[in-house]
């Protein structure tokens, strides 16, 4: 079955049951269902085709959800991308995935209208120059054709740096794997109800796009998160699951009055960073099942648990989950390394990408990721003896001084579990040979230099004390409302 069949089947069986809330908007999934045939249709119009690769540049909106169902049907391929992208970056996602087709909003089909590599535009706002999305007067009657669920469909980038993104490929085949993997391990059903909070060009953001549109319950769509928001949406909807990357936890937590009227009856995971225990526990305060999870868009979601059940191994993010997903320890010499000891965290699972694109040297970028089939994340942990992964951080962070392996992990850990610390980030520079530390804090009441340098003269060891402390109004952020190190780093100099 590919992603279409999906769809379809579910606005058979319940054609009123609500797919979709956004903006206070219902839609039915028999209103998606025949939305989406429209979109079809007027994507046939202007010869979209299974030869196409559309550059979307849209948030979280109708449009961006409907070019992903049209293209399942039509077997084109999507690249899509939010509005927060800069005209440099984008016209480097342009080259690299070839895309020869544009949606976007009428600034964007202005902007991109004489780049050679672009054949036609469909604008998302009703404007007289450029072919109109939500076109009217159009069938929703289809012509019955094969769907290849192997055909590229989805290429997403990586938000690690905007210098050199790569580009991640999937076909539907892994969108509908990562899909039954995941309501067999949360027991999705069509009765729940989901909240979207992250951009759903984003893998974690698109996953939780597809669980419940597959499966056939509701989910609401964030365009933009705010915690407050999300609280007053969960009790409007009664939403009873949700995914939350670990900072947007962290905000919640620590506001009392957010904390003391959060609550979902199913489950939260939580996602995209590990979840400080300090953190953790006061969740678990709440009577809420709090589910740690790792992953990344390349393998999608391959270690889980309920810490509920199992508060002995807080300090984890899981262990796997279905007997196929396969995890080792590498260590910098190639060879896998036994319980207890760090190295990179590599994957075996049926879920995962097809592979990277890239300019030149495809073959070569990709083997270049992979020990024999296992993935190899760039991430650093280790295995208990009991098979429950801990993170540790990532590779290209650590930190050397002196002969010692610093985690900056570590220290925003430690540093952030005082109530009074809302967001830090340890960044490494190095000068004269020598890695030279530097600690950004987010300004508050009561939280000054002194204050900070005395809580990492108590909290932290003598080789973790960094060089350079730095007061900060506002940390720069990545599309998934993580910490953004390249910026801060930038920002020295």
């Amino acid at each position: 079955m590919s992603i279409f069949d999906y769809l379809r089947l579910n606005a058979l069986k319940h054609p009123n049951k609500v797919a979709l809330i956004l903006d206070d908007n219902i839609y039915t999934y028999g209103e998606i269902f025949n939305l989406t045939k429209k979109i079809i249709n007027n994507f046939i119009k202007y010869k979209i085709t299974n030869k196409s690769v559309i550059l979307l540049i849209d948030d979280n909106s109708l449009s961006h959800i409907l070019t992903l169902l049209a293209a399942s049907y039509l077997n084109a391929c999507v690249v899509p991308v939010n509005d927060y992208y800069t005209k440099n970056h984008l016209k480097k996602i342009i080259d690299i995935s070839k895309a020869n087709y544009l949606i976007g909003d009428k600034d964007n089909c202005k902007y991109f209208k004489n780049n050679e590599k672009i054949k036609n535009f469909l604008c998302i706002d009703n404007n007289k120059n450029f072919n109109y999305f939500f076109e009217k007067n159009i069938s929703n009657k289809i012509i019955k054709r094969k769907i290849d669920i192997e055909k590229n469909y989805i290429i997403t980038f990586t938000s690690g740096s905007t210098a050199n993104p790569k580009a991640i490929i999937f076909s539907q085949r892994t969108k509908i794997e990562r899909f039954k993997l995941f309501k067999k391990l949360y027991k999705i059903n069509n009765n729940d109800k989901l909240i979207i909070t992250s951009p759903i060009d984003h893998s974690l953001g698109m996953r939780m796009y597809f669980v419940p549109l597959l499966t056939g319950c509701t989910f609401i769509l964030m365009r933009k998160f705010s915690a407050e928001l999300y609280l007053d949406m969960i009790k409007k909807y009664s939403i009873n699951f949700s995914i939350l990357v670990a900072n947007q936890i962290t905000e919640i937590v620590k506001n009392k009055k957010l904390l003391k009227k959060f609550f979902l009856k199913k489950g939260l995971v939580s996602a995209s960073a590990s979840l400080n225990q300090h953190i953790k526990k006061r969740i678990l305060t709440k009577k809420i099942n709090l589910y740690e999870m790792y992953g990344a868009a390349e393998i999608g979601t391959v270690t889980s648990f309920n810490i509920n059940n199992e508060k002995r191994f807080i300090g984890s993010v899981g262990k796997i989950y279905d007997k196929r997903i396969k995890i080792k320890i590498l260590s910098d010499k190639n060879r896998l390394l036994p319980y207890g000891h760090i190295g990179e965290i590599i994957c075996k699972t049926p879920a995962s990408f097809k592979g990277y694109l890239s300019l030149s040297n495809k073959l070569k970028l990709n083997k270049e990721f992979y020990f024999k089939d296992y993935f190899k994340t760039g991430d650093l942990g280790y295995l208990n003896d009991k098979n429950y992964l801990f993170f540790v951080g990532r590779k290209k962070n650590i930190i050397r001084r002196n002969g010692i392996t610093i985690y900056p992990e570590d220290i925003e850990k430690e540093l952030t579990q005082n109530q009074k610390i809302k967001e830090v980030a340890t960044c490494s520079v190095e000068k004269d040979g020598k890695d030279n530390m530097y600690l950004f804090v987010k300004k508050e009441k009561d939280v000054n230099y002194e204050f900070i340098r005395n809580l990492c003269l108590k909290k932290l060891s003598t080789f973790q004390i960094p060089n350079h402390i730095i007061l900060i109004d506002k940390f720069p952020k990545t599309n998934l409302g993580k910490i953004d190190k390249i910026t801060l780093v930038k920002s020295l100099f």
